[in-house]
């Protein structure tokens, strides 16, 4: 690989990095966002009998639940947190299962699950933004 490529490539990640530090909110919501996709993205493949191409998006709709469930603060998050706590591992169940059984129903029984719980994410970060407006000097 080119010096010019691995630059880019830097570059892009610290970018990536400084919006992720800067807006944790809007971070979630594309973590919600993919997830939701590779949950619809799975069932596709799945309903058609391609459990081949299946793999990897419900791989990493696991993967983004699981970092979810992880970055959880039981202590300071209260009964928010519990309760996420707990969908998350049905999430995790249900999409492990969905996978084993090849149901694609499934898969989007939790992308549905998941899409009311991604809005009030996106409630929040407007909330938040607008009230750092009017704070603004």
């Amino acid at each position: 690989m080119n010096q010019a490529l691995l630059t880019q490539k830097a570059r892009h990640a610290y970018q990536a990095t400084q919006i992720e530090a800067d807006d944790p909110l809007g971070l979630v919501v594309r973590l919600y966002d993919g997830m939701i996709g590779f949950l619809n993205r799975g069932a596709d493949a799945l309903a058609g009998g391609d459990h081949s191409r299946a793999a990897e998006p419900i791989r990493r709709a696991t993967d983004i639940v699981g970092e979810l469930q992880a970055v959880l603060n039981l202590d300071a998050g209260g009964e928010v947190a519990f309760n996420l706590d707990r969908i998350y591992s049905y999430c995790r169940r249900q999409i492990m299962q969905a996978h084993l059984d090849s149901d694609p129903g499934a898969l989007r029984e939790v992308a549905e699950l998941l899409l009311p719980l991604r809005d009030a994410w996106a409630e929040a970060r407007e909330k938040q933004a607008s009230e750092a407006l009017a704070t603004a000097p």
